[in-house]
């Protein structure tokens, strides 16, 4: 059964389509999860349960990021949100689909690449003192 459409949790999701920077971190998330599946497990169109599960719950934490707009690459964060199942998960996808990024999607490598490589990681939002 859908969620009414003024739940707290649907409208993180829609975060990920009015944010810009979560935007493009949950098209390349999408890329390489279906390129992982297709490639491991031998899926077409639909994705496997494990990565339906895994792409599911990695979108509903990019939702609920803190960080919003300033949101830098994962492997920058200073906030740990993934289970430890889902983050080895993460991590066996991202090594080997990251190096596959660059032939079959440039574009989504690159600005991953420049995302990386020029977005500081902010100070922790909750350790943020009033001024």
């Amino acid at each position: 059964m859908p969620l009414p459409a003024d739940t707290p949790n649907n409208n993180r999701m829609q975060r990920l389509e009015t944010v810009a920077r979560l935007k493009y971190e949950k098209t390349t998330l999408e890329v390489m999860v279906r390129d992982f599946c297709r490639r491991r497990h031998g899926t077409r169109e639909e994705l496997c349960p494990e990565c339906a599960d895994f792409l599911a719950y990695a979108l509903k934490r990019l939702a609920c990021c803190p960080y919003g707009a300033q949101k830098p690459v994962c492997a920058k964060c200073r906030i740990h949100c993934y289970k430890p199942e889902y983050k080895e998960a993460a991590r066996v996808i991202m090594r080997e689909e990251g190096p596959r990024l660059m032939l079959t999607h440039p574009i989504l490598a690159v600005r991953h690449l420049w995302q990386s490589l020029t977005v500081k990681a902010p100070e922790k939002p909750r350790n943020r003192r009033a001024q």
